[in-house]
């Protein structure tokens, strides 16, 4: 039986040449846990303010219990949780296999949750929908840093956002400076109030219409999302206090059928948008040590490529260091692939790592 003495002789090598714990984890472990939310604590809208979120824990996290790591963290789109990461793209097998490589250091990744009964509260802070920006900067990365070993400087913190969530990475890059230091925003929604987003678009119409939670089950029931998804931004665009039950201040009329904009509500609205913001976050983007952007040819939501595309026009002519990626895909086609050959390389490369 030769290729069993052979077999048997490997193994002895290897226990003898490699110790006990270097086979104990090849691989990251992912723990589910709540984190307190006061930021979303008296929100209009009924979010709990303790949320559900995901944590990747690499693998070298509990044999060095005197390291600490590098955080990124994971926005998820709207109508999405952050299941998405772990059972439509599989990320923790992906970051596995790229430190494996070392194509990417060990890091901690987050994946909190950013939905309500809109689809998403779009990472930004609303007296309606709840102070969604800070539930990241403040609720979300404190939990973590308090409990787990992480290298808490900005230059050791990453994000990356898909959609709404590419919306969120965005946002936070232009409003909370000194959080993260490198930021991927993936297909970005809602960078510019057009094509598919504007209000041409009849949705607008149905979301108006809208007077009750029976009325937006009844989109659910039938699958008209958009309007569900055009409530969600505008109560976090354009929230309205004291227009219950929708709280939300539309920036137009309907008349006889016909969408009529209200200029002094639609400027506020337009003006909300990350298109009409790159000059006044100038200095926030510039002291970035990565942006990134990209986009598929096949992107089914109108405004993305638009506002995208755009948004890398202003970026340039703000003289904003960027790159801009425009591949062949759809919304979500590529996502996986280019997660782990193209964003996490790139994003772990501008991280500073340091111990």
């Amino acid at each position: 039986m030769p290729t069993l003495r052979f077999a048997c002789s490997l193994l002895l090598i290897a226990a003898t040449f490699f110790p006990a714990h270097a086979f104990a984890r090849l691989s990251g472990q992912v723990i589910e846990v709540q984190v307190p939310a006061p930021s979303l604590t008296g929100n209009l809208l009924g979010t709990p303010d303790v949320q559900d979120a995901a944590i990747y824990l690499p693998p070298s996290y509990d044999e060095e219990t005197d390291r600490h790591f590098p955080v990124l963290v994971l926005l998820h789109g709207i109508f999405d949780d952050y299941g998405v990461w772990l059972e439509n793209y599989d990320v923790p097998a992906m970051l596995d296999r790229l430190v494996a490589a070392d194509a990417i250091p060990e890091l901690i990744a987050v994946m909190p949750n950013g939905g309500n009964q809109y689809g998403g509260g779009f990472y930004r802070n609303s007296p309606v929908s709840g102070d969604w920006a800070d539930y990241i900067a403040d609720d979300v990365l404190d939990f973590v840093d308090a409990n787990f070993r992480t290298l808490n400087d900005e230059g050791n913190r990453a994000v990356i956002g898909h959609s709404m969530g590419g919306y969120g990475a965005l946002n936070l890059a232009m409003t909370r400076p000194g959080l993260f230091s490198t930021v991927w925003s993936m297909s970005p929604c809602c960078l510019a109030a057009l094509d598919d987003l504007s209000f041409g678009n009849d949705a607008w119409k149905r979301a108006a219409a809208v007077s009750s939670t029976d009325d937006v089950q009844q989109l659910f029931d039938t699958n008209d999302f958009f309007p569900i998804a055009f409530l969600g931004l505008i109560t976090a665009f354009s929230p309205g206090v004291d227009a219950a039950p929708i709280y939300g201040d539309f920036p137009f009329d309907v008349v006889r059928g016909e969408v009529v904009l209200v200029d002094a509500a639609y400027d506020r609205f337009l003006d909300a948008f990350p298109i009409r913001q790159v000059r006044q976050a100038r200095e926030n983007l510039r002291s970035l040590r990565g942006l990134g952007l990209d986009v598929g040819l096949g992107e089914q939501f109108l405004h993305i490529p638009t506002g995208t595309l755009s948004l890398s026009q202003r970026l340039g002519e703000e003289r904003i260091a960027h790159r801009l990626e425009v591949y062949d895909g759809d919304h979500r086609q590529q996502v996986p692939e280019r997660l782990e050959t193209i964003i996490l390389p790139w994003v772990g490369g501008h991280l500073m790592t340091q111990q």
